[in-house]
């Protein structure tokens, strides 16, 4: 960065952008280990133990079933949806960090600076041309919950696709196997469909290469 120029403020900001903007620092090596840690750590592993934790020693949360009634049915789904988010919230922060630093460091960023643009608006220059690669991830952000589910679903004793596709495989029915599958690679085109249309609103480029409102 050029001298006289302050760095761009983090203030309250999501996990991977406050991340990049306090590169270095206790803050970001927190963050970062974090993430690598819920990058890492498998969803039944967390699933075992939250149930551990907060289901058999504090007894603060229900160890299996979906419960009886639409309260009781989500205090049921709290440490699922906790096990299967950590490890996506983790490899968003670690993806939308690393996009946001690469846009740091590019020429723009010093350039807008030296003629006195503010930072909110810098900043939202680079959380745009960065938003490209964390958008790109989702696909693979499905097809990791997707694959997640199954294990979770089995960890917590929960009816649902998982343990659906789980029970067909040990019991060989072929005819459901093949039916999940089919509807997981739907899903799975749906979602990728719709990553490449949220590219002409995301970066406008997109619009002027594919020719879209001459």
């Amino acid at each position: 960065m050029l001298p006289g120029l302050r760095p761009l403020r983090a203030g309250r900001r999501p996990g991977g952008v406050a991340a990049a903007l306090r590169r270095g620092r206790l803050a970001d090596r927190l963050l970062v280990g974090g993430s690598v840690v819920g990058v890492s750590a498998p969803g039944f592993a967390v699933g075992l133990l939250l149930l551990y934790v907060f289901g058999v020693g504090l007894e603060w949360f229900p160890v299996y079933g979906t419960g009886t009634g639409f309260l009781d049915g989500l205090w049921h789904l709290a440490l699922p949806s906790v096990a299967l988010a950590l490890g996506l919230g983790a490899f968003v922060v670690k993806l939308t960090r690393a996009a946001v630093v690469r846009e740091l460091e590019e020429d723009y960023v010093v350039f807008a600076r030296s003629r006195g643009l503010g930072g909110r608006r810098v900043l939202g220059v680079v959380l745009r041309n960065a938003a490209v690669p964390v958008v790109t991830s989702l696909g693979l952000l499905v097809a990791y919950l997707l694959g997640g589910t199954v294990l979770v679903e089995t960890t917590f004793a929960l009816p649902g696709l998982g343990s659906l596709l789980e029970s067909s495989v040990l019991f060989k029915d072929f005819a459901v196997v093949q039916a999940l599958t089919l509807v997981t690679a739907l899903v799975v085109s749906l979602v990728t469909l719709a990553v490449d249309l949220a590219y002409l609103a995301v970066d406008p480029r997109m619009r002027t290469r594919a020719g879209v409102g001459r």
